[in-house]
């Protein structure tokens, strides 16, 4: 039965790696357009070192905790079994969409409560447009959500694909560490 360890094509171990390895991807995606995106200044790379730094202290507890809590249970459904890499990209589209839908759910709840505070207002904008007017997303703010949530699944992909890659597609033959 996959549910055994006895016969789990995945050890303990590669779950566990599997979770650190996609919170590792996480970050190191969120650092490097986070540091790409800083620009090159006249002290660029001091600044670098800086930024590389404070995201390596407060990122990468960060990123493992998130994994730990909201990928983790997933990983572990999916690596009952053995994965391919289709297997990996229809999980991590998944996963994508799942840590979207939750986002959003959440960003447009917090919008929608500001939208009824009568002492509230605002007006965020970017890239020469108005995204959002009183907490609430305009057409531009709703197309620039699609954007990057379709960025930030394609990402969730390329991460189940590389972290498959990296951990193996599994035996039924199991690790030393799944026979104990």
């Amino acid at each position: 039965m996959p549910g055994n360890d006895q016969t789990a094509p995945y050890s303990r171990r590669d779950i566990r790696r599997a979770v650190n390895l996609s919170a590792l991807l996480g970050w190191t995606v969120f650092t490097g357009f986070a540091i790409v995106s800083y620009g090159v200044g006249t002290d660029y790379w001091a600044s670098t070192l800086s930024l590389v730094f404070w995201y390596g202290l407060f990122g990468i507890p960060t990123a493992l905790l998130i994994c730990w809590i909201l990928v983790a249970p997933f990983l572990k459904i999916m690596m009952r079994n053995r994965v391919s890499f289709f297997r990996a990209a229809r999980w991590g589209t998944g996963i994508g969409v799942f840590l979207v839908t939750l986002t959003i759910a959440i960003g447009r709840y917090r919008g929608w409560r500001q939208s009824l505070n009568p002492n509230f207002s605002s007006r965020i904008g970017g890239d020469g447009a108005i995204r959002s007017v009183d907490g609430i997303l305009t057409p531009y703010g709703w197309w620039v959500l699609a954007q990057n949530s379709i960025f930030f699944i394609f990402l969730c992909i390329l991460a189940a694909l590389v972290i498959r890659m990296i951990i193996g597609s599994g035996s039924f033959a199991g690790s030393t560490e799944a026979q104990k």
